[in-house]
Order: structure tokens, then sequence, then C-alpha cells
């Protein structure tokens, strides 16, 4: 008869019978392993054994506890995966109601729908000169709008939507910079807020977020809904 781990083994059809390393051996191995594969091999492994040199109850018990380990872990990965496609569900839902909705957002863009489009920025301080450009979303200068001098504090501003040739621009999302000086020629800081409609719910990296046209908008970027 053969006996495990020091002459020669026996194989079944499709199994092969493991070496001294014994059943944790070849489940260290192959990380696939499941339930079936394990109770083959724990099968053909008291199937050979030598009745003189019986297997150790210590080791048996060892190997089960590393199959249950393995297991377990498994079955951990698998509950969390599904946690997280549930969680990612649940929030693109949530997220539906915003569709339609107008949000006030920090940034500079600009939302064109079928008239003129407003934009809006903070000047901290009395500005002489201001000028602002639209650009389209590859930062290619549209129109130019002087706007002579502004008082500290918010502005807004209507862009008609036509650029500097007075073509009309079709519907989208734009963007502006704003370029303020004092009288001495000293840059004023500008803080650009953006009014724009959400137009959807698109998944970035397994994460619903909000966009607004070719763009998306982080929701901590959110400053009021309208």
């Amino acid at each position: 008869m053969a006996t495990v781990g020091s002459a020669t083994s026996q194989t079944t059809p499709g199994v092969t019978a493991p070496a001294s390393g014994g059943i944790a051996g070849a489940l260290s191995g192959n990380q696939q392993m499941g339930q079936n594969d394990f109770l083959k091999l724990l099968v053909t492994q008291l199937k050979n054994q030598d009745p003189l040199k019986p297997m150790d109850n210590t080791a048996f018990v060892a190997e089960l506890a590393q199959f249950s380990q393995l297991d377990q872990s498994t079955k951990q990965v698998q509950l969390l995966e599904k946690s997280i496609a549930q969680q990612a569900d649940s929030m693109q839902y949530t997220l539906l109601p915003m569709i339609g909705r107008n949000v006030q957002v920090e940034g500079s863009l600009i939302d064109l729908n079928n008239g003129p489009a407003k934009l809006t920025y903070a000047l901290e301080r009395e500005a002489s000169t201001v000028r602002v450009t639209i650009q389209d979303k590859q930062g290619k200068a549209l129109r130019i709008l002087d706007l002579g001098t502004q008082s500290a504090g918010k502005q807004e501003v209507q862009w008609d939507g036509r650029n500097q040739n007075g073509q009309l621009m079709p519907n989208g999302t734009y963007q502006y910079q704003v370029l303020a000086k004092d009288s001495k020629g000293g840059a004023v800081v500008a803080a650009p807020s953006s009014v724009l409609k959400i137009s959807g719910v698109r998944m970035v990296n397994g994460s619903p977020q909000l966009a607004a046209g070719d763009y998306v908008i982080d929701r901590n970027d959110i400053v009021e809904l309208r």
C-alpha cells in the first residue's frame, strides 16, 4: 500500500494527491481552490495514508483551520465588493433628483442655454480695470469683455452668448477668466463662482458624480441650490 510523504502516492482521476506539504501546501500553491477541491484532496489523502502511520491529528486540524480562514477571507472580500457596489448604486439614486436643478458652484464655468448666460465673481477690493475672457473647454478665447471699474464684493456679468465676431455660440458649458487690477496696476483677487444646470449623473472611477454638460461637478464645490 502506498504511503503519503514517504515512498509513492496513488492518484484518482483528475485529482493529484498532495506531497509532504499536505493539503495546506496545495492550498498555498493555488489560491483559487474552493470547498469541493479541498474535500477531494482530503478524501484522497485519507485513502492513501499508511494505516500504520495515520495522518497526525494536529496537522489535520491545522489544515482545516487554514482552509476555513482562506474561505472566510474570500467571502469577506466578496461581501465588501458587494457592499461598495450597493453604496455606489444608492448614491446614484440619491443624486437623480438633482437633475434639472440649478446649482451655484465654486469655479469659473458658464452654462449657455438659449439666451444670455450669467457669470459671477467676487472682487477682494475695488478694481480700476476688469477684463473677463470667455473660453471654450479647450481654453481658446472666444470673447473678451472689458468692464472698466468695479467695486469690491460680488459682481454679476451677462454674456450674450456671442463670440468676438458677433457669432452666436452653441448651447453648452464654457469657462472664463477674470483679470482685475487696481489704479496702480496691482492685481486684484477675483473669486469666481458659477450657476450651472445639472444635466445628469455620471460614473467616474466607480463613483457617481453630477454632470453639467461635458463637465463633472464635485459635490463639495456646490455652494447653493437654486
